[in-house]
């Protein structure tokens, strides 16, 4: 089959290159010249002198016509001199082969239905006028002087095995130009189709970046100008006003706080978009957990003190997973601070890992308040937002949604388990991949 798809691709020519009524021009003149090549000896075998040479003619000027259109080019010549040569040549039948007791009529209705098939729809209205005109005229002229005609049947045989074959030839042209036709419609509909679905998909993709934008203009008009109005709050007080050591270390203090929220809320912030900005940018290799975690609550151990909260490690030195080490550090960080975060006082916060089954469960366990369940369901999207910890800590609502992101990049999963009141564990899945392994690997 798909042989056979190639040579006729080859015959009327590649899809990209042609048009469309060009190629149904190669197509039909590709039948027209079987039909011929069969209708040369069968003429020649029923002694219809007058027609099987007017056959051979019409075949040498088919084989001309095919290849001015498809390997010239002119695909408009040869149309106007097929159409030409088509009247001239059923009006000189008409009359050397019985007229209307010949094969003629139907070979107008032939002739009608190939120009139909091949030409342009505003050229349409001419052939039906003139194969409307043309047959009347032959058949008026016939009534007036029937001498004109000429019997080319030798027999009653003859004739009805010419009739026959005819009728047989038109209706199985008939059949192949309408299903040819129905297929060009057929493929224009499914193209205009995938058209549509795709626009539909583009505006889908607009109106979730549109989306985006807007909460990425939320962000920076409200949750990010708040906490930047804070520390120039707390710089003009310890600039402008007399304060005691006391008073000053509580300010730095509070200051020192609110430039780390903010720096991590930053980084949160262009770290997603630039993912929405230009995509994966993933670059995978060996990790070693272990070394991150320390990094990370290193980095989170001054927040925690402020709190008296307890950092706990409970991470294998041994354990190395397949991940993008500055994705990963992002995600472990946000899941640290937003345990700390919203765990009170004196509370406790444990990371630990699971390794089963070539895969590394990394969890962040804290003592807090919990998350309600009926919050559970938007934790992971935009619709989340912005919300306050124990010590009213201000955060934008993003951090889990970028998280989120991230470990779909890694090819991990990110969820949580929360009971109200007690504490939230939220679970991280990734690789685990050998420690010896060199080279970055392919996202």
């Amino acid at each position: 089959m798909a042989r056979l798809t190639n040579l006729w691709e080859k015959l009327v020519g590649d899809p990209a290159a042609f048009s469309l009524e060009n190629r149904a021009f190669n197509s039909i003149s590709v039948i027209t010249l079987a039909l011929l090549t069969v209708l040369l000896p069968f003429n020649m075998w029923l002694g219809l002198t007058a027609v099987w040479i007017i056959v051979l003619v019409l075949l040498i000027l088919q084989v001309f016509f095919f290849w001015l259109s498809r390997f010239k080019g002119i695909y408009n010549v040869s149309m106007l001199a097929y159409v030409i040569v088509s009247y001239i040549t059923l009006t000189a039948t008409y009359y050397l082969n019985s007229g209307s007791h010949g094969p003629v009529l139907l070979l107008f209705f032939l002739t009608f239905n190939l120009l139909i098939a091949f030409s342009p729809r505003n050229r349409h209205w001419i052939w039906a006028s003139l194969h409307l005109l043309l047959p009347i005229t032959l058949l008026t002229m016939e009534y007036l002087h029937p001498s004109w005609i000429a019997d080319s049947y030798q027999s009653a045989q003859n004739r009805y095995i010419d009739l026959a074959s005819s009728y047989f030839v038109t209706l199985t042209c008939t059949f192949l130009i309408t299903n040819y036709l129905r297929n060009n419609y057929n493929r224009e509909k499914k193209k205009a189709e995938d058209r549509a679905d795709k626009i539909d998909i583009q505006n889908a993709n607009l109106e979730q970046l549109n989306q985006k934008k807007d909460k990425l203009f939320s962000i920076i008009a409200h949750d990010l100008q708040s906490p930047l109005n804070s520390i120039i709050t707390t710089l003009h007080l310890i600039a402008e006003y007399e304060l005691s050591e006391e008073e000053r270390k509580m300010l730095g203090d509070e200051l020192l706080t609110m430039t780390k929220n903010t720096s991590n809320m930053l980084t949160n912030l262009l770290t997603w978009s630039k993912m929405q900005m230009d995509g994966r940018g993933v670059r995978l290799s060996p990790v070693h957990v272990y070394e991150v975690v320390q990094r990370v609550l290193g980095i989170q151990q001054i927040l925690a003190d402020k709190k008296s909260v307890t950092l706990t490690s409970k991470i294998d030195p041994a354990v190395y997973v397949t991940a993008d080490h500055n994705m990963l550090e992002l995600i472990i960080r946000n899941l640290v601070n937003n345990a700390i975060k919203f765990t009170p006082n004196n509370g406790q916060v444990t990371i630990s890992l699971l390794v089963k089954d070539g895969i590394c469960q990394l969890m962040v366990t804290d003592n807090g308040i919990g998350i309600e369940s009926s919050h559970k369901e938007e934790i992971f999207s935009l619709k989340t937002q912005s919300t306050f910890g124990t010590n009213n800590e201000k955060g934008i609502g993003l951090g889990l949604v970028l998280c989120k992101e991230l470990q779909s990049l890694q090819h991990g999963e990110l969820w949580f388990e929360s009971v109200p009141g007690k504490g939230t564990t939220f679970y991280a899945t990734i690789p685990v991949a050998d420690p010896a392994a060199d080279g970055r690997i392919s996202a």
